[in-house]
């Protein structure tokens, strides 16, 4: 279920107000908040402009599909991916979580931290201007469960590494493999060259 929001950024860790972007969903899907830093990389401020007025065609189609994805679920999604823009490359990635917005009956609110890499890229991952490639995305099963299987799987861990019987010391790294792989799902990735969801190869 996710969390409850009542719109207060002074509620929101000073550390990551200037990497964070709110959005909300209505009729459209709107810039509510940005932080410093993600100001400076738009050289304005969108704050209230729809993504769709804002962002290129192709970056506004990624964005809205992680969007959705993330309020559908319910549940926290990391995307990384490779975007070209302003005459720049970058390699990018987001964190974004859904929230209700005062006890909303959905969730309609996103807040998303945003990372950015160096500038090191494969030939494959370069893009049109404008356009996006998405190379990763994963749902996050819920920061509490994430860290109860964490925990659950490092224990395992330990045990596989103290236990004099292999066999046994095996079956117990499998299960620590297996928790932590638990805490995260891979999701079908947006591609810049469709308009639907395809899978990586």
């Amino acid at each position: 279920m996710a969390p409850d929001w009542n719109g207060d950024l002074a509620t929101i860790p000073a550390s990551l107000l200037s990497r964070i972007v709110v959005m909300e969903r209505r009729e459209a899907l709107t810039y509510r908040y940005l932080g410093i830093l993600n100001k400076a990389r738009f050289g304005s401020d969108p704050t209230g402009a729809t993504v769709a007025e804002t962002l290129s065609p192709e970056y506004a189609a990624y964005l809205t599909d992680l969007v959705e994805t993330v309020l559908a679920g319910g549940a926290p999604v990391f995307s990384s991916s490779v975007l070209h823009q302003d005459n720049l490359i970058r390699r990018t990635g987001r964190l974004v979580a859904p929230f209700t917005l005062r006890r909303s009956a959905a969730p309609c609110v996103t807040m998303s931290v945003h990372l950015e890499a160096g500038d090191k890229f494969k030939v494959t991952e370069v893009v049109e201007p404008g356009g996006v490639l998405e190379t990763e995305r994963i749902q996050i099963s819920g920061v509490p469960d994430v860290c109860a299987r964490l925990e659950e799987a490092r224990r395992y861990h330990q045990l596989s590494r103290g236990m004099p019987d292999r066999s046994l010391a095996s079956e117990w790294a499998g299960i620590a493999a297996k928790l932590g792989a638990g805490a995260i799902v891979p999701l079908r990735t947006f591609r810049r060259d469709t308009d639907r969801n395809t899978d990586e190869d």
